[in-house]
């Protein structure tokens, strides 16, 4: 092109380029989510917990820094379910939360009503009512010394109030705990969770479980999973720095059987 008829198309040149930086907007803060829109014919999901759905150590979700449109990565659960279903799920987990911290915020982070639990997030953290909803949580609980009938009471009540408003509900059971964090006792009290959920207690609200546990363990102390490991010599997809959480190919692999077994 001739140096002449370059100049002649600069001011288009500039006017597209302030129209691409018009399209990439800074990222939210709590305060403006009433700015996200997504067409309410699209389905959306939510992902709802503790630490293992925020994607720690490797990531924390928008909702744990403040800034609810905060991107999520390979690794999160959220991220590798938007990529399966195409459509958009949305990680409102939270490092060291018990169910009882979880249900707490679920009516404002799970089923989109306007709801301020005090935690300084604000009222409103999601656009619009979801189509989807995963739950994850009891580990924390156990470590806390929460009663085992109290960490059912949360799940079946999150699980409940799904069903009310009309969303799919997705229960993961509770993860494993290794290298001497918990002792046989605690590892039980997963195990009597897990046999809870696995013998249908929340299929009056037709919720589907799935059995993230077993990439830990067969359910029993040292019992040798599907996966080849137990709960002491853990697989390539459990952290091997804590024993509990997932490593990024592990989460993607959560986020896989999650599409698998609910069918998404």
């Amino acid at each position: 092109m001739r140096l002449s008829t370059f100049w002649k198309f600069l001011p288009f040149l500039a006017l597209l380029t302030w129209d691409c930086q018009k399209t990439n907007p800074r990222p939210l803060k709590v305060d403006s989510i009433r700015t996200y829109s997504i067409h309410p014919r699209i389905p959306t999901g939510v992902c709802i917990g503790n630490s293992i759905i925020a994607g720690y150590p490797w990531r924390y979700s928008g909702l744990e820094i403040g800034e609810l449109n905060y991107p999520d990565s390979a690794g999160q659960i959220a991220y590798q379910l938007s990529r399966l279903t195409e459509f958009r799920w949305i990680d409102r987990g939270w490092g060291g939360q018990t169910t009882v911290q979880i249900k707490h915020r679920f009516l404002r982070d799970a089923i989109g009503d306007s709801s301020d639990p005090g935690d300084g997030r604000g009222p409103i953290t999601l656009p619009r009512k979801p189509t989807c909803v995963v739950i994850e949580g009891g580990v924390n609980d156990i470590q806390d010394a929460i009663p085992l009938d109290t960490i059912k009471a949360n799940l079946a009540w999150m699980a409940s109030t799904c069903k009310q408003n009309r969303i799919r509900c997705i229960v993961l059971n509770c993860v494993g705990q290794g290298y001497g964090v918990f002792d046989e006792r605690q590892i039980k009290m997963i195990s009597q969770l897990n046999d809870w959920l696995a013998r249908g207690a929340l299929d009056s609200v037709q919720a589907t479980v799935i059995d993230i546990n077993s990439m830990w363990n067969s359910g029993k102390y040292k019992g040798i999973s599907s996966y080849g490991n137990d709960n002491v010599h853990f697989s390539s997809l459990v952290n091997p720095s804590d024993g509990i959480h997932f490593t990024p190919a592990g989460y993607d692999s959560v986020a896989g059987m999650i599409y698998r077994v609910a069918g998404l």
